[in-house]
């Protein structure tokens, strides 16, 4: 029995814009910058993890989502019996679109100004080094939560229903063997320390909590970064891994400071 003709058009139109939106993937992985592959890839990978948390395992109530978050985010459980991948997938897993969002726009502010000066090759050093760094750091201050009890008081200031908004005090209450990390902040922070280190002196303009407008030198903007985060991590503890963000930033200003007194750029490199 023939299918009816509305039918079979109708799959040639789905079959080509399959097509089309296939090549167009294509071209951007393939032609776009390192910047850009980076956050195709973290788009893409979150979209996979909203798809699979939408489907359970059997009839165990699992979803595919928490085995993938297990396998590739940085836990402690798993990466101490080999599951060394985690100290770079952890990057590309984001728990939530402004998640997502934040990250990807620095990383685009940010990385594309490093990759034109110094390549791509440069820029995946940074992101990258940087995220690993980062989730060592993390994974070190987990160790020492248990000992890191005495900051609990410090979070008694803030009223209770912002405390709960901002999950104030629960950045002390994880373990190592319940916890994982998750999200490329690192390796992004990494991309901030470094350009702080490479153009100290440019000026940028930036949204302080999404409201104030200032307009800063690169120095300050590194240094007012990091009294909010060491600030976050002793008045606040909530939940966001302050350690990984700053042994990412500094890993990633060392290794901008060491370019900049080395003077290479894209430029002076040796044409092959």
């Amino acid at each position: 029995m023939k299918k009816p003709a509305c039918l079979l058009n109708k799959g040639q139109v789905l079959i080509t814009m399959f097509r089309r939106w296939f090549w167009r993937l294509r071209g951007l992985l393939l032609f776009s910058s390192a910047t850009m592959k980076i956050v195709a890839l973290c788009v893409c990978i979150h979209l996979i993890l909203i798809a699979a948390g939408r489907v359970a395992i059997g009839y165990t109530g699992i979803s595919y989502k928490s085995v993938l978050l297990n396998c590739f985010s940085l836990n402690w459980p798993l990466l101490s019996r080999g599951f060394l991948w985690q100290l770079v997938t952890y990057n590309f897993l984001h728990g939530s679109l402004m998640h997502l969002l934040l990250n990807m726009w620095a990383c685009v502010v940010f990385g594309s100004a490093l990759e034109r000066g110094y390549g791509a090759r440069f820029f995946l050093k940074v992101f990258l080094t940087g995220g690993v760094a980062g989730g060592l750091g993390w994974l070190g201050y987990i160790v020492l939560l248990p000992h890191l009890s005495f900051l609990a008081p410090l979070t008694a200031w803030i009223p209770e229903a912002l405390a709960h908004t901002l999950q104030a005090g629960e950045g002390l209450k994880g373990s190592p063997a319940g916890s994982i990390c998750i999200g490329a902040s690192a390796g992004v922070f990494a991309l901030l320390g470094c350009f702080f280190a490479l153009y100290p002196q440019r000026t940028i303009y930036v949204l302080l909590f999404f409201v104030l407008p200032l307009k800063l030198k690169s120095i300050t903007l590194l240094w007012l970064l990091l009294f909010l985060t060491i600030a976050e991590m002793i008045f606040i503890q909530s939940p966001i891994a302050g350690s990984a963000h700053l042994c990412g930033g500094v890993l990633g200003y060392v290794l901008g400071w060491r370019t900049a007194r080395s003077g290479l750029t894209l430029d002076s490199l040796p044409v092959t």
